[in-house]
């Protein structure tokens, strides 16, 4: 009989590592499995002074409902549970094996159970890290007093590990999931599109310059995940892109094109192979491969922040404006008309720019600022960290 409900309990176990609510309704299975009032899960984390802190906790949908209760009577800093060390292994823990019938305290804790319709408890504890405790602690309802018997304690032995590799799974996906989010706001600061493709064209991933790009384009969509091209001609262009990279003879360099050839907006691409031990092993098992486009709107309007400029090479407002005038294609003295001054003054200024920035003529000074971090990537202004945090 255990077998049989393990054999269906376990896979929607394993299912919390992607949808941690699932719990739930695990939780309550193993309530009428046990024949219980109520069962929870909880971790607790300890801290340099191995004091308990409750850091996770589910309950079955009953106990959920009556949590206010079970919170203020029993599940609180004056449960003398918590008086104990934890156990360094996987152990089956039952109240009467802990405290005398006639310790103050317990007794003083049956009464708050009672109050909070609860009787018998038998809890699984276990070691998730090095100071982090599971504990799963089911109660029989207030009155029942028939005692847990070897079946509730096997059973308990066997989902152990099971639940133990569930939280260890659901952490690491948490990680990875923190990790992609992280890299994913990093991605949509820079200036150039990108988007993972596999060998079929199908797109898994993109930054939000590559959608401000393709959203912009006449000829260029995505649709259900796909590049769709509104010329054949440039679709044969990406076909071809695809199958050099997948070329068995290799190629020296990146594939590179352009598509939109009589549009007023052509867009570059550049695509190359993501390799890894996976990709390997992906070549091996005859799955899509993953790849790297890189596009680049030849009219999008790439813009050198005056401010930012100021701050990276330490200009004054004057010496900025002259800095960016010039990286943007005017010449000394169509700037100094532009700002109603003489070329004289705007020449004493350029002498400070370029004191400043370690050259001695123009095209050096164009090349630092356009070769700079700052045509790159976009919103570099200050973000107050706890607005970024909430």
């Amino acid at each position: 009989m255990i077998e049989s409900f393990l054999n269906q309990l376990l896979p929607k176990i394993y299912s919390c590592v992607q949808h941690p609510n699932r719990w739930i309704s695990i939780l309550d299975e193993l309530r009428e499995k046990l024949e219980v009032e109520s069962i929870a899960a909880q971790i607790h984390e300890l801290s340099d002074n191995s004091n308990p802190s409750e850091i996770w906790l589910m309950r079955d949908s009953q106990s959920t409902i009556n949590a206010d209760l079970h919170d203020k009577w029993v599940n609180n800093s004056d449960n003398p549970r918590l008086d104990y060390d934890f156990s360094e292994y996987t152990a089956i823990i039952r109240d009467e094996e802990l405290f005398s019938d006639s310790c103050p305290r317990y007794i003083d804790f049956q009464e708050r159970l009672a109050k909070a319709g609860l009787g018998l408890a038998i809890s699984l504890e276990m070691k998730i890290s090095p100071n982090r405790y599971l504990n799963l602690i089911a109660h029989r309802k207030h009155g029942d007093l028939r005692l847990f018997d070897h079946n509730c304690e096997s059973l308990l032995q066997q989902l152990a590990p099971h639940i133990q590799q569930t939280i260890l799974l659901y952490d690491q996906f948490q990680a990875l999931s923190s990790s992609n989010t992280i890299i994913k706001q990093i991605a949509d600061k820079l200036t150039t599109g990108i988007m993972l493709i596999n060998q079929y064209g199908k797109v898994s991933w993109f930054n939000s310059s590559a959608a401000s790009i393709i959203s912009e384009s006449d000829y260029l969509e995505l649709i259900d995940n796909e590049l769709r091209f509104e010329h054949k001609a440039d679709r044969n262009i990406f076909i071809q892109l695809l199958r050099q990279t997948q070329s068995p003879t290799g190629i020296t360099s990146h594939p590179l094109a352009r598509i939109g050839e009589h549009q007023t907006s052509q867009i570059q691409l550049l695509l190359t192979p993501i390799l890894s031990s996976i990709s390997v092993g992906l070549i091996q098992s005859k799955q899509p491969l993953t790849f790297a486009l890189f596009l680049s709107n030849s009219h999008n309007e790439v813009i050198l922040s005056e401010q930012n400029i100021g701050r990276l090479f330490s200009l004054t407002p004057a010496e900025v404006k002259l800095a960016s005038a010039l990286a943007n294609g005017f010449s000394l003295t169509e700037y100094a008309i532009e700002k109603g001054i003489t070329v004289g003054t705007a020449r004493i200024q350029l002498k400070s720019i370029f004191s400043k920035m370690g050259v001695t003529r123009q095209p050096e000074l164009v090349k630092i600022l356009w070769s700079s971090i700052l045509p790159h990537v976009s919103q570099l202004e200050n973000t107050p960290f706890s607005q970024k945090i909430s």
